[in-house]
């Protein structure tokens, strides 16, 4: 398990090397809450000191990141990276989208309302889960909650649809963003960031919809360690 000395600033503040200030500056407002003193988050994963170790270490990735020549000295120090966001032609957006296909063949616009797709589609998987769970619910009396066994995301997202949470309900208590939350229960586990992170969310989830932590997480993170440790044993025969 990758421990918190062994990640870079970006990693600590979960963005991509080209991440443009304002997405710098909005990741480190939510690193701020999620890691906050008495954060769920934070709940019987960490020691004092090390919660401490880790405002302090995202003070100091924020600190380097939104200085443009820190920046660049620490990239250059650091590796190659892709170009930072404000040096990227910019995208135009689902609003210049729709003005480029509202226009007839006389060249006159139409205006069409500018659409978040991505937002509307995670809204219609939730949904269809939702209710393929609720579907089932009546075979399911939660009486298993407690009894131990492996804790797999599947299990969690049933759990959580029968005593009645929302993803967005969670995120709100527990200040961990919906799409970890989300990855979380559909272990797209190449997508969730550091096992030292993950093991807070979990935490946080867990205790949120009135399961034992104690129970929930160990099992939870063998399933992720064990699933990293095939990809990288994966990639490594894929180099040889």
């Amino acid at each position: 398990m990758r421990g918190i000395d062994e990640l870079d600033h970006y990693e600590m503040l979960e963005v991509s090397r080209g991440a443009s200030p304002g997405e710098i500056d909005r990741a480190y407002r939510l690193a701020q809450e999620t890691y906050a003193e008495g954060s769920l988050a934070l709940y019987s994963i960490f020691e004092k000191r090390d919660a401490s170790e880790i405002r302090a270490r995202l003070d100091e990735a924020y600190r380097v990141l939104a200085d443009p020549e820190l920046r660049v000295s620490y990239d250059q120090s650091h590796g190659p990276t892709e170009p930072p966001a404000s040096t990227r032609a910019p995208d135009p957006g689902p609003a210049a989208a729709g003005r480029t296909a509202g226009r007839g063949s006389n060249g006159a616009s139409r205006a069409l309302p500018a659409v978040d797709e991505s937002a509307r589609v995670a809204r219609a998987a939730e949904a269809a889960v939702t209710r393929v769970f609720e579907e089932d619910a009546e075979r399911y009396d939660g009486r298993d909650d407690e009894s131990g066994g492996e804790y797999d995301g599947p299990r969690l997202r049933r759990t959580r649809l029968f005593r009645g949470y929302e993803i967005d309900q969670i995120a709100d208590v527990t200040k961990v963003s919906g799409s970890h939350l989300r990855n979380i229960e559909d272990e797209n586990f190449a997508d969730l960031p550091a096992d030292v992170y993950v093991r807070g969310f979990v935490t946080a989830y867990a205790k949120t919809i009135g399961l034992d932590p104690v129970v929930v997480v160990p099992s939870y993170m063998t399933r992720l360690q064990e699933s990293r440790q095939k990809s990288s044993r994966s990639r490594f025969l894929g180099l040889r």
